[in-house]
């Protein structure tokens, strides 16, 4: 997919009601967890040695649906050692703080096995406490980045806020008065995988260009917001498919990201799908704060924005 884009029949996926438990809660491990769901967490762990294996406990019950191997999960979260570092609490993670959730790919081996092991199969909208020993962490290496040695155990609160399946996608509405030349041809049936048949007559912008294919009718696109997308992404020059998220996972990309080349979008509404022509770009040097990234040639990516957090 275009570096520029990225940082890092379903409907728009939905938070489940929340359930507050007390205000403060004595797990069955000692810790003691204070909040309600959706709240900043914080943890009072015991002096006593860290569970041996890894433990969860459901804090407060949500009531949607159940997380399924292979779901991209929304979620909230604090990370803690079990052990204090220089005698206070280490909170080496927090999505809280950063005020926005995560967005990972569950059952798949892209998040530390713990988490793969304790969170599918929970429903949205609960409020979760996972102890991880370092098998089930970041093994006997840690992560020193994060201040976490070979033999810390983790204590994590989680809070599912939402999913996103596989082939997720979002209703809408085909525009009427779509062009009729200049742009590839496109089956465009809303909900549904988008497919180029044909990149005849298109030519390489100097800018990137988009046009609106599909007007949703979820929720207003939200600038501030992470949005969920799905892509296809073609060579524009061979007319050959290059990659395609449908069936495989959605994506997660800041919503100013997606508009600095899908200016199509701006206004419009989840559900909503454009076809964005792409010139071709540079490579670019490996910097402090970003990797490397390869040069790509001229493309069209066809973006369904299916929700946003």
């Amino acid at each position: 997919m275009p570096a520029a884009v990225l940082a890092a029949c379903s409907t728009d996926a939905k938070s489940s009601p929340k359930s507050d438990p007390a205000s403060s809660t004595t797990t069955t491990v000692g810790v003691v967890l204070s909040g309600a769901f959706g709240a900043t967490p914080t943890l009072t762990v015991p002096t006593t040695a860290a569970p041996a294996k890894l433990t969860q406990q459901t804090i407060s019950q949500g009531t949607g649906a159940a997380v399924a191997k292979g779901d991209t999960v929304i979620a909230n979260y604090l990370g803690q050692t079990w052990a204090p570092k220089s005698g206070k609490a280490n909170v080496f993670d927090s999505s809280f703080s950063r005020g926005a959730p995560a967005a990972f790919v569950i059952g798949k081996g892209q998040v530390i096995p713990g988490w793969d092991k304790a969170l599918v199969g929970k429903k949205l909208g609960s409020r979760l406490l996972l102890t991880v020993p370092p098998a089930d962490g970041y093994g006997a290496n840690g992560q020193s980045s994060a201040g976490i040695t070979g033999t810390d155990t983790l204590v994590f609160v989680v809070d599912l806020v939402s999913e996103y399946k596989p082939n997720a996608s979002a209703p809408g509405t085909v525009v009427s008065n779509i062009p009729s030349s200049g742009l590839p041809k496109i089956t465009n049936v809303p909900g549904k995988k988008p497919t180029i048949t044909s990149t005849a007559g298109v030519k390489v912008p100097a800018q990137p260009a988009s046009t609106l294919l599909v007007t949703g009718s979820g929720a207003k696109i939200d600038t501030a917001k992470t949005l969920v997308l799905q892509l296809v992404q073609t060579d524009l020059q061979t007319g050959k498919n290059t990659q395609a998220t449908w069936g495989d996972a959605p994506q997660t990309v800041s919503a100013q990201n997606v508009l600095s080349i899908a200016d199509k979008l701006s206004g419009q509404n989840v559900g909503s799908r454009v076809v964005a022509l792409l010139p071709a770009t540079p490579a670019v040097p490996a910097s402090s704060t970003q990797a490397a990234q390869p040069a790509s040639p001229p493309e069209i990516l066809i973006i369904d924005v299916v929700g946003q957090f």
